[in-house]
């Protein structure tokens, strides 16, 4: 399961709910008529989705069943998630985010640690990169063709041009 939003409010007083969203596709929300809903991955229950109206960073959800305030509040705080098994196939050189946490991080053909987060910032993604060794230390790459040389899928590594700047 993958996270695609999280709520946190409610809106009005038919049982509306606003959900900040985590996904780089928001319009591909529209089309589900169906979601997980939970605390975490493991306490996770399907709900039906009567309406929703989708912005680029939130969206607002009518839910089957939820028609109150009341009801509605009790849906604050957990997330939604969609089944890894009904995302569409990407192409060309783009990829999803969990498909690159625990890629092996190479720098002149040499290990030197595991990409383990990948977060947004305004200008670019950002790779949160594990370094080898028994301190644990991690940097913060910016994900631009300036430091990355490639990302391989079906061989599990990302190609780092320089990292020594970031230590």
């Amino acid at each position: 399961m993958l996270e695609v939003g999280r709520i946190v409010k409610t809106r009005g007083l038919k049982g509306e709910v606003k959900a900040t969203l985590s996904t780089d596709f928001p319009e591909r929300l529209k089309k589900r008529k169906k979601l997980w809903i939970g605390k975490t991955p493991d306490d996770i229950v399907q709900i039906e989705v009567k309406s929703v109206v989708v912005a680029p960073t939130f969206a607002l959800y009518r839910f089957v069943g939820v028609e109150t305030p009341e009801q509605a509040e009790k849906l604050v705080g957990k997330r939604l998630f969609v089944s890894e098994n009904d995302l569409p196939k990407l192409s060309g050189d783009v990829a999803y985010i969990h498909e690159l946490i625990g890629l092996m991080v190479l720098a002149d053909e040499k290990p030197i640690g595991k990409l383990v987060d990948v977060f947004k910032a305004p200008a670019n993604d950002v790779y949160v990169i594990a370094l080898d060794g028994e301190n644990e230390k991690r940097i913060l790459m910016p994900a631009v063709a300036e430091f990355i040389e490639e990302v391989n899928l079906t061989n599990g590594f990302v190609k780092v041009k320089r990292y020594e700047e970031f230590l």
